[in-house]
């Protein structure tokens, strides 16, 4: 402890509710990067796995440790408390197959990206044993423990079998990622325990680790210095039918006529028309400044949707295009999205200065959606 503390007071365990905390909010997390269309990339995809798998061995860990050596000590101090006692006991197995599970599920995820579904199962079926777990042990067993054992006894248990079995590394980064997102109160109980030097430099070096790790996996504001906007999404109701919409969107030659940006794009590699691998260049001008991307497709579902990725070369960009067609009683909704797979910090403060259209582009989107509409409905 860094505060002077009667180590003879009962056992403060809140450190316990907030590492619950922890868990629930990354599981949320996933559930919602799984969940959402467009889904992870392969590289965000790998990090969301790998980061479940992750987790799971950090509670593995964690239940250990109390089944291990804080609920004997209770055991042995409070008869009273046998009963609670064994239903953390059982509820620690039921748990157990459910967290197997799901790193079964984020492994196959990992090297398939059509195994999603299977892993957002697989934390739901964890959710429904670990949640009420959790809140029964935050509500029910922390306050029989903090009655039971001392402060010095349970700074004991956390440092002897949750601190130092972990390598430092791994301890900055589980101390990291406990501390995401907290309130200023509940950082300091966690700060707290951690001596002024290494805490220093956990919190003023390793974090920048820790926010490139969670960036891979979460891709969100919070974890980058980023300006440009990582994603969006627009969508417009068009009186033309999705095959009338398909016919001008696959031939990217077109683009031209309805886009506010992409002035014109022509084939390469031999390709001539929209299939999986196609290639494109693209040709766009916003205010004085002029580029051009080569693209490949990546996914195409005829009168349906039409993806893309742009390449930017040794400007490091990368950003993916996604148009899907839905059938309305009037003709076809079109939902344009997008979203960055990456962007080098350099570049990114380059195009916020150079091209300050891009700060908001969802009216000018919208607008190309209209356009093409109108132009898919004038077609023979």
């Amino acid at each position: 402890m860094t505060t002077e503390t009667d180590l003879d007071a009962p056992a403060d365990t809140r450190v316990m509710g907030i590492v619950h905390k922890a868990l629930r909010r990354d599981l949320i997390r996933a559930t919602e990067a799984l969940t959402t269309a467009p889904y992870p990339f392969d590289a965000q995809r790998i990090a969301i796995a790998d980061h479940l798998q992750w987790m799971m061995r950090f509670l593995h860990r964690h239940h250990s440790s109390e089944d291990e050596h804080l609920y004997p000590l209770v055991r042995g101090r409070n008869a009273a408390a046998a009963e609670l006692l064994e239903s953390m006991d059982s509820d620690h197995r039921s748990i157990e197959p459910a967290m197997d599970a799901l790193v079964s599920a984020a492994g196959s995820y990992r090297d398939s990206a059509a195994l999603r579904q299977q892993v957002v199962e697989a934390i739901d079926k964890l959710a429904d044993v670990l949640l009420p777990h959790l809140d029964r042990e935050e509500n029910e067993m922390m306050p029989i423990v903090s009655s039971t054992i001392t402060v010095a006894e349970w700074d004991h248990w956390d440092q002897e079998y949750n601190v130092k079995p972990l390598p430092p590394l791994e301890l900055s980064d589980s101390g990291l990622w406990i501390m995401d997102g907290l309130d200023d109160s509940e950082r300091t109980v966690i700060t707290d325990l951690v001596p002024a030097i290494p805490r220093w430099i956990i919190l003023n070096i390793m974090s920048r680790r820790y926010r490139r790790a969670a960036f891979r996996r979460w891709r969100t504001k919070e974890f980058t210095s980023l300006r440009a906007p990582l994603r969006g999404r627009v969508e417009a109701d068009v009186a033309a039918t999705p095959e009338q919409v398909w016919a001008v969107l696959r031939d990217v030659t077109r683009v031209g006529e309805w886009s506010h940006e992409c002035r014109s794009a022509h084939w390469l590699s031999g390709s001539s028309a929209a299939a999986v691998g196609a290639r494109f260049r693209g040709k766009s001008k916003s205010g004085f400044m002029r580029w051009s991307r080569p693209c490949t497709i990546t996914s195409l579902t005829p009168a349906r949707e039409l993806v893309w990725e742009t390449h930017g070369g040794i400007y490091g960009d990368n950003t993916e295009w996604r148009y899907e067609l839905e059938p309305t009683d009037s003709g076809t909704r079109i939902v344009q999205s997008f979203r960055v797979l990456s962007l080098p910090v350099w570049f990114d403060r380059l195009i916020w200065r150079m091209v300050p259209r891009h700060h908001d582009r969802t009216d000018a989107l919208r607008g190309d959606l209209s356009r093409l509409g109108e132009l898919a409905a004038r077609a023979d």
